[in-house]
């Protein structure tokens, strides 16, 4: 009897740790997105337009979908494989895979293209001393190039590997990635065994620190990466963990602090994600994207969550970590 008792106890306490230590709460999708059209891994990477709150979004073997903040299709934009998608203003740029270029418009001019002359991956795209910059990372290769997208100039190539040591032998590509126009700060989340999260300096693309690791908070492949603003420069990065199906949120000023994680009832296996600040119908607060990596029985898809939870729950969960 005493033994019985003694288990009970220890199943009681050994519970309650683990739900201390995993600092998440879920929170629900408010509307979806119809599946895509093509079958297996194709849906990718939404971005949104915050002047009209519409959603671009990739199926990365066919064309680019436009959706409002619904989840009804407006357009679809077929050709390509355009992989990733970044907005910035009124400017639009994307990864195409079919031809290893960056497209780019501001939707009143022609669209620009670049030939970066490597397997291009992921993008993403912000203002930096007024010009128009981008992020471009290699698919299956550890290069990251930044560019001055008005003026087509190649500004500087890294290795994302560069300050790793006893660096594996495959598995060290980069997809997602963010610029923080107002701090200067550009965050590239590295996947492969490693999982990191890495934040630049804008102007340099000199490491500031390794942000988080499979040693920390990220569970397998860290992938889409975006801000959520709260003044010109406070609020948090929101990071998807694919491996636990999770979405860790860290400060977005250094040190970038981890603040916990939250789940999306229904969502797993997320690559891209982006927010929006800014209120719309539904979203007082803005509104974030999700893709769905799962979404069966069905194709893939993209979710759209309320804000508004994710910050009350998120203002409950930093009362219990304190």
């Amino acid at each position: 009897m005493i033994r019985a008792i003694i288990f009970v106890v220890l199943i009681i306490l050994l519970t309650s740790c683990s739900e201390t230590q995993d600092n998440a709460f879920t929170v629900d999708y408010k509307f979806q997105t119809p599946p895509v059209r093509t079958m297996g891994d194709a849906a990718d990477d939404p971005a949104i337009r915050p002047d009209s709150g519409l959603i671009l979004a990739t199926d990365k073997t066919a064309g680019i979908y436009i959706y409002d903040n619904e989840g009804n299709e407006i357009y679809y934009i077929e050709g390509g494989e355009p992989n990733n998608v970044d907005v910035r203003d009124d400017w639009i740029a994307f990864t195409d895979r079919s031809d290893n270029t960056v497209k780019y418009t501001n939707l009143s001019s022609e669209t620009f293209v670049i030939d970066t002359n490597m397997a291009v991956y992921g993008i993403c795209i912000g203002f930096i001393n007024n010009e128009l910059r981008a992020i471009v990372t290699e698919e299956e290769g550890v290069k990251i190039q930044y560019w001055n997208l008005l003026d087509q100039i190649l500004l500087q190539t890294i290795d994302i590997t560069a300050d790793e040591d006893n660096i594996p032998l495959k598995g060290n590509e980069a997809e997602g990635c963010v610029i923080d126009d107002e701090n200067g700060h550009i965050f590239i989340s590295r996947e492969g065994s490693r999982g990191y999260l890495k934040a630049f300096d804008a102007e340099t693309l000199e490491l500031i620190k390794v942000v988080d690791s499979r040693d920390g908070n990220i569970n397998g492949d860290p992938e889409g990466v975006t801000i959520y603003k709260q003044s010109q420069q406070v609020g948090f990065l929101i990071l998807s963990s694919q491996g636990d199906n999770k979405f860790n949120m860290y400060d977005r000023s250094y040190p970038f602090s981890y603040l916990g994680s939250f789940k999306i009832n229904g969502v797993e296996d997320t690559d891209g994600i982006d927010v929006t600040n800014q209120s719309f119908k539904h979203f007082p607060k803005g509104f974030m994207v999700a893709q769905d990596g799962k979404n069966l029985p069905n194709n893939q898809n993209f979710k759209i969550v309320d804000m508004e939870e994710i910050l009350k729950k998120k203002l409950i969960l930093a009362g219990s970590i304190d």
